[in-house]
C-alpha cells in the first residue's frame, strides 16, 4: 500500500515538474516573440541578409532590445548615462544607442506593457534555418505607473509625418532618401510603430518648413 501511495507521489510530483517547465519555456518564446516584435522596425538600420543572415547584427539590435525592456520594467524612458558609460562609444554610436533604446522603451509601453519578466540573457540559434531570438527569463516585477510621453511636444504622430510627405509631393521612397533613412522606417513611421528621433524630427521639420 505504501508503496503505491509513494508511486503516485513520484508521478504527481514528475507531472509538476514536467509542467513547470513547459510553463517557463512557453513565458520564453512569449517575451522572445514580443521583443522581436519590438525591435522589428528597426531591423533595417541593424541588419543586413544580403550575403548571408545577419546574426551580429540581429544580436546588436537585440541586445539593446533587452536592456530596452529591462528598463521598461522599472519605469525609465531613456537608458541611464551610467549605463552608456559601460559601453565605451564613440559619440556617434553612442547617441544611435541611447536613440534605440529610447523608441524600443516606448514601443514595450505601447505593445507589452503587462509583461513584467525580465531578461537575463539572449541567444540566437537556427530554428528551421533561419536565425532565432532564444531568451532567458529572470524575475518577475511589480506594476508600476507607466510614464507619461505627453510632454514630448515636438513629436510628430503617424498622420502629421504622412501629410507633411504627402503636401511635399514626395513618394516614400524619395521622402525616405531626403531624410537618410529607409523606406521602411518611413513606412513604420507613418503607421506609428516607431517613432523619429530627435535628429530624423529636425530633418521632418526641415522639410515641413520649406512647404511654409
Amino acid at each position: 500500500m505504501s508503496k503505491n501511495k509513494d508511486a503516485k507521489r513520484k508521478a504527481k510530483l514528475k507531472a509538476q515538474k514536467a509542467q513547470a517547465i513547459q510553463l517557463v519555456q512557453a513565458r520564453s518564446e512569449h517575451i522572445a516573440n514580443a521583443v522581436m516584435e519590438i525591435c522589428s522596425p528597426l531591423e533595417p538600420d541593424y541588419i543586413d541578409d544580403n550575403l548571408t543572415p545577419d546574426i551580429k547584427g540581429r544580436l546588436i539590435l537585440w541586445r539593446l532590445g533587452m536592456i530596452a525592456w529591462n528598463l521598461a520594467l522599472v519605469g525609465h524612458k531613456d537608458i541611464p548615462l551610467a549605463d552608456l558609460d559601460k559601453m565605451n562609444l564613440d559619440e556617434e554610436h553612442r547617441e544611435m544607442v541611447a536613440k534605440t533604446v529610447a523608441q524600443l522603451i516606448r514601443r514595450k509601453y505601447d505593445l507589452y506593457p503587462n509583461i513584467r519578466f525580465s531578461i537575463e540573457n539572449i541567444a540566437c540559434p537556427f530554428v528551421a534555418g533561419k536565425p532565432r531570438l532564444k531568451v532567458s527569463v529572470g524575475q518577475q516585477y511589480h506594476d508600476f505607473e507607466i510614464p507619461s510621453y505627453d510632454d514630448d511636444s515636438k513629436m510628430f504622430t503617424p498622420e502629421d509625418i504622412l501629410a507633411i510627405r504627402k503636401n511635399a509631393g514626395l513618394s516614400q521612397v524619395k521622402f525616405a532618401s531626403a531624410l537618410g533613412v529607409s523606406v521602411k522606417k518611413v513606412s513604420a513611421w507613418e503607421h506609428g510603430k516607431i517613432t523619429p528621433n530627435e535628429t530624423e524630427i529636425e530633418k521632418i521639420q526641415g522639410i515641413s518648413v520649406k512647404q511654409a
